[in-house]
């Protein structure tokens, strides 16, 4: 997890980098109302090189519900499992807090990566920033103390 203001920093950099930049999804920052609650995990190299971020933060309506979205990962490091790596991280982050569901909206050329991780698409197709995304639930699961075994939370 980015826990130092550059850890943060260097997250909405690359975020900035890629979403601006190399998408042209905004013209001057994604950043918005929900990196005050999010937690953004980074993927270093070494501890010095960023190859990738993601955001997840609290539903303000349902209590039991997080979100999240932002995976941006530089371009040199793409195709090298480093976007896989933080889709897992997120959701084990999810599975330790405790969380009820976990939502993201997933650009569509993502879908097919999401299933494969055990995603649910939950709803076709929205245009978001001029792009199509669609709406998938992350299986949550949860260590069972009597069993030793992890199960599935209930509703996810």
């Amino acid at each position: 997890m980015a826990m130092s203001p550059e850890e943060k920093a260097a997250a909405l950099a690359l975020r900035k980098r890629v979403f601006v930049g190399e998408q042209g999804l905004f013209e001057a920052s994604d950043e918005d109302e929900y990196d005050g609650d999010a937690i953004h995990i980074n993927a270093w190299r070494d501890d010095t090189v960023l190859m990738g971020t993601v955001r997840c933060f609290p539903d303000r309506s349902d209590q039991g519900t997080w979100w999240g979205g932002r995976l941006a990962v530089d371009e040199a490091y793409r195709l090298r499992g480093v976007g896989v790596y933080l889709i897992e991280a997120a959701v084990e982050e999810m599975e330790r807090l405790g969380t009820g569901r976990f939502l993201a909206w997933v650009q569509e050329q993502n879908v097919n990566l999401f299933r494969k991780l055990n995603w649910t698409t939950l709803e076709q197709k929205r245009i978001i920033q001029g792009r199509e995304h669609y709406l998938m639930e992350a299986k949550l699961y949860v260590h069972d103390a009597q069993s030793h075994k992890r199960r599935r939370l209930a509703g996810s």
